[in-house]
């Protein structure tokens, strides 16, 4: 006899309230029939430990980049457009796919298919698979009819955003090395250099300056206490991490980031070419004005971003403009909201949204090409100016004691 599992789920009824809760069945398909027949939509079901927690996904899960959704994507509308059936497409996809957690997904995908699941419901059950967007596309392309054109512009977002990701990584990564490697060049110093100029210190009994005695006790304190040290720093980092987990840590993140001198300016503009490239992806797809607003809001990644859409959200609930409470909130410049109005007045919000965010996309480019050049000098000034400091405190005492000699 089979025994039962429990399985944790999370779904929605049908006004679509989350809910949440356990129930036992024999297997996966089992949980998700019973659920359905309690009329909930299931977008997250796994088994449940004795102890009642879960194992998180990313233990176990290899991760679904935007690369790889970009290829299935790019994939599945060549061949659908070419009239290849939607089951002999995916099982095309799931035999060329490398990443282990696409493709065991594919197969669920093509599982519930052939048990006669809709797509776009099917693919809306592997939520840390297929992002919002996707699902969202993937209903409307169903409903119109246009898949082939829907996962078409699925692949150009998915590369377009990957794209951006990887200049921005590329330009960042030298003076990332530079920063690990001045840290690791201040705390050898500290550590092993120090304490020997210290020993002579001591044995010339020269009278030492303020900053001669700070340079020393931190050399103590990273020699004799180094397990305290790091302690701290990692009770600043999760402590950090906390923090943001927390609503009003987040809000408090997201707008000292916003006005940051010189990252401010970049975050601002990443944010509004994905903004506008995934509010034109889900307009131009079909998919209606205010169901787009609520799939781009759960991808802002911005808490102000959140609040600029929500009272766009309500604008238009009241039969207003989309553009004036999103200029309102501070982040999308006067151009941009003024394009958007435009594009509500004729028509072509979908148009215009795509040519604000390929422009913002170049603006991020050269924007990350000049800070990079520009940190890069700072950096080497910045370690040269610490390491100069530290050897200075400790000659110091050296020198006014040559000078009595003297």
């Amino acid at each position: 006899m089979i025994m039962a599992k429990k399985y944790f789920y999370r779904a929605r009824n049908l006004s679509g309230k989350l809910v949440s809760g356990n129930v036992r069945a024999e297997n996966r398909d089992q949980a998700i029939a019973l659920l359905k027949g309690q009329k909930l939509f299931v977008f997250k079901i796994k088994v449940s430990l004795p102890s009642g927690l879960l194992i998180p996904d990313a233990l176990w899960k290899k991760r679904v980049s935007t690369k790889e959704l970009a290829v299935v994507c790019r994939q599945f509308a060549v061949m659908t457009r070419a009239g290849v059936p939607i089951l002999q497409s995916l099982n095309i996809i799931i035999s060329q796919c490398d990443n282990k957690t696409m493709k065991e997904t594919l197969k669920k995908v093509v599982k519930d298919l052939e048990g006669g699941i809709s797509l776009a419901d099917t693919v809306k059950s592997h939520p840390s698979v297929f992002p919002l967007i996707f699902t969202s596309m993937i209903e409307a392309g169903e409903i119109s009819g246009a898949l082939d054109d829907v996962l078409e512009s699925l692949a150009k977002n998915f590369e377009n955003e990957h794209d951006l990701k990887e200049k921005v990584k590329s330009a960042m990564t030298y003076p990332a090395i530079v920063s690990v490697v001045a840290v690791l060049a201040v705390v050898a110093l500290m550590v092993f250099i120090v304490p020997k100029f210290v020993t002579i210190l001591d044995n010339m009994e020269a009278p030492l300056p303020l900053t001669t005695q700070l340079i020393i006790a931190a050399s103590v304190l990273m020699k004799r206490y180094w397990s305290i040290v790091l302690l701290l720093v990692a009770g600043v980092v999760f402590g950090y991490k906390y923090a943001i987990r927390t609503s009003r840590g987040a809000k408090v993140k997201d707008r000292v980031v916003l006005n940051l001198p010189v990252y401010g300016p970049l975050v601002r503009k990443i944010i509004i070419s994905r903004f506008c490239r995934s509010l034109g992806a889900l307009l131009k797809s079909g998919v209606p004005v205010l169901q787009s607003l609520a799939v781009v809001k759960n991808i802002a990644g911005n808490y102000e971003v959140v609040k600029g859409i929500e009272d766009a959200e309500k604008s238009i609930e009241e039969g207003h403009s989309i553009s004036l409470p999103l200029q309102k909130s501070g982040i999308f410049p006067p151009m941009v909201t003024r394009m958007m109005a435009i594009g509500e007045e004729t028509g072509s919000m979908d148009m215009i949204l795509e040519e604000i965010a390929g422009f913002y996309e170049k603006e991020v480019e050269n924007l990350v090409v000049r800070l990079s050049s520009m940190i890069e000098p700072v950096l080497i000034i910045g370690l040269g100016g610490v390491v100069g400091f530290i050897i200075l405190s400790i000659m110091l005492p050296m020198f006014s004691v040559f000078n009595i000699i003297d």
